[in-house]
């Protein structure tokens, strides 16, 4: 008996001691005269630092370890037209947070001596091909790009052609990425499409899955519930479920018996119009950060969007937030960002600002 409750109680120690360890928490401290608030929640770290009217703010994507983190100290660094601080955390990689008059600006974005020491280079050569890939992917980051008869596929170091169809297709609009897949109307069918084509962009695999209905290009994919994939045709007012697990098609929705919606969590019954006027979807991402494109590119924190911060000097048009990590074009350029690092160019093409439209996927592994 006397044993049992000792094991009881070891357990109930172990489960206490995690839960402290690597549970949440929102704490508050002082450095010298600055504020400091740092909250943890999901993997995830938001410092506020506070010196008279100046907020600063940023944000490291970590696990936390059995101690809560905490900044060690701030250094100073000024310049003529800027005035930087530096938070320095134990095991923590950070970056100069700076205000340029009374703007808070990237450190990247400010060219001074004093802060080169912290930026870091990356590859970026003029262009001398139709196509250019600069090299400037994680292995752990994968990137597509439409190239008419299938994708290009880009990851660390190296890319490569897939080409899935025998004729050019310049409308992409119709496909659909879920994690690693890519999911599109087999191009090869003209007018109607019986079957769709799914794409592996890490390892550049591709099968064609009968769907046993023909469904018109004049249609869009809605989005994807639990690996169901949701698909409205809209010129025969037919709404498509199927099923990527058993290779399966099921109509949900038409005039006869009516149209649902998938909202919070379940499905619903709603309007054709939904479907046909308002083009509605089913998955719409939830950020923590909002971004304005307004001579130059501004993110805020939605914690406090009260304090912005530019981050390009460009009107830059957004593909995909991964963290504290975007992707975006600009031209010709297909960019990622994070304030770590800056800008890095990832690849070149020649008609990108052409042709834009659903043309890049992402997946980050």
């Amino acid at each position: 008996m006397k044993k049992k409750l000792l094991i009881f109680i070891f357990i109930c120690i172990i489960i206490i001691f995690i839960k402290y360890a690597f549970s949440n928490y929102n704490i508050s401290y002082k450095i010298k005269s600055y504020e400091v608030v740092e909250l943890y929640k999901n993997k995830r770290f938001y410092f506020e630092i506070t010196k008279g009217n100046k907020v600063y703010n940023f944000d490291i994507y970590s696990r936390r370890n059995f101690t809560k983190t905490k900044i060690s100290k701030i250094v100073e660094i000024n310049g003529e037209s800027f005035n930087c601080i530096y938070p320095v955390i134990k095991n923590l990689d950070t970056y100069p947070l700076c205000y340029v008059g009374e703007e808070y600006t990237d450190f990247n974005l400010i060219d001074s001596e004093l802060l080169d020491k912290y930026k870091v280079k990356s590859k970026q050569e003029e262009n001398t091909k139709d196509f250019e890939y600069y090299n400037n992917l994680e292995s752990s980051e994968y990137v597509a790009l439409w190239n008419y008869k299938g994708y290009v596929l880009m990851n660390s170091k190296s890319y490569k052609n897939v080409d899935l169809f025998k004729k050019d297709r310049y409308d992409n609009t119709l496909a659909y990425m879920i994690d690693n897949y890519i999911y599109m109307p087999n191009y090869d069918e003209e007018h109607e499409y019986s079957s769709i084509v799914e794409l592996n962009i890490v390892s550049g695999d591709y099968t064609t899955t009968n769907l046993g209905y023909n469904i018109d290009y004049d249609s869009y994919i809605v989005g994807n519930v639990k690996n169901k994939l949701y698909i409205f045709d809209n010129k025969y007012s037919i709404l498509y479920e199927v099923d990527l697990n058993r290779d399966k098609t099921t109509i949900i929705g038409n005039n006869e018996i009516g149209y649902v919606k998938y909202e919070n969590g379940k499905f619903v019954s709603c309007s054709k119009s939904e479907y046909k006027v308002d083009k509605i979807k089913y998955n719409k991402n939830v950020s923590l950060y909002s971004y304005n494109v307004n001579n130059g590119l501004y993110k805020s924190f939605n914690s406090n969007n009260k304090v912005v911060q530019k981050i390009n000097n460009n009107n830059v048009s957004i593909i995909k937030e991964y963290d504290n990590t975007i992707y975006y074009m600009f031209e010709d350029n297909f960019f990622k960002y994070n304030p770590k690092y800056g800008e890095k160019k990832v690849f070149y093409n020649y008609e990108l600002a052409f042709n834009n439209v659903n043309t890049i996927f992402i997946y980050n592994k």
